[in-house]
């Protein structure tokens, strides 16, 4: 019985390998061929009626805003609350300028020329970035048992982002959450003199 099994398996295997020799006609069915018939790419030739699209006058794209009635630990559990106001008590009332941020796989420190803020109490902060005034919401809260915060600037052309907050004495740093997709930057503060 095995004898006629390794014959049968043999047959096929002929078989196989006269189907596979290149036919009469010269071509081998292994032959590669370019193609012709690939999809290119034209130069874009308006039509009438086209209206071109100004992607900085778009006031009305969504993203997410933070009344002021919401902010800082409003929307927290009364125990939750007091643990935040804990947490971030050394930032309030308080001038933070900018030391530097560095980001990932970048050694190099960056620095703009002005970026002074003031984060208060009631879940708003104010300040100046290179000579313009910037203002917006704020709201803490707990990731693991590690103060978050999420900032909301009132102009909607910025973007929100969300940081761990890590307080080292007389200055804080801030690492980013992959939230708004913040988490390949850290931020410094220091307090302003």
């Amino acid at each position: 019985m095995i004898n006629f099994t390794l014959r049968l398996l043999t047959f096929c295997l002929f078989l196989t390998f006269i189907q596979c020799k290149p036919g009469d006609n010269g071509t081998s069915s292994v032959e590669a061929t370019p193609r012709t018939d690939s999809v290119r790419f034209k130069k874009y030739v308006p039509e009438p009626g086209d209206v071109p699209v100004d992607p900085e006058a778009d006031d009305n794209a969504f993203r997410p805003q933070l009344p002021l009635d919401q902010a800082g630990f409003k929307s927290a559990k009364p125990d939750e609350a007091r643990r935040l106001e804990n947490e971030f008590e050394f930032m309030f009332d308080k001038e933070w300028k900018i030391n530097g941020r560095i980001y990932v796989n970048d050694d190099k420190v960056h620095r703009k020329g002005q970026e002074d803020f003031r984060f208060n109490r009631d879940g708003s902060y104010s300040g100046v970035v290179e000579g313009k005034e910037i203002s917006g919401t704020w709201m803490g809260r707990l990731e693991n048992n590690a103060p978050v915060i999420t900032v909301f600037p009132t102009d909607l052309k910025e973007k929100v982002n969300e940081w761990f907050v890590k307080n080292t004495g007389k200055t804080m740093v801030w690492s980013g959450t992959p939230s708004y997709k913040d988490n390949g930057v850290m931020i410094q503060f220091v307090l302003k003199k």
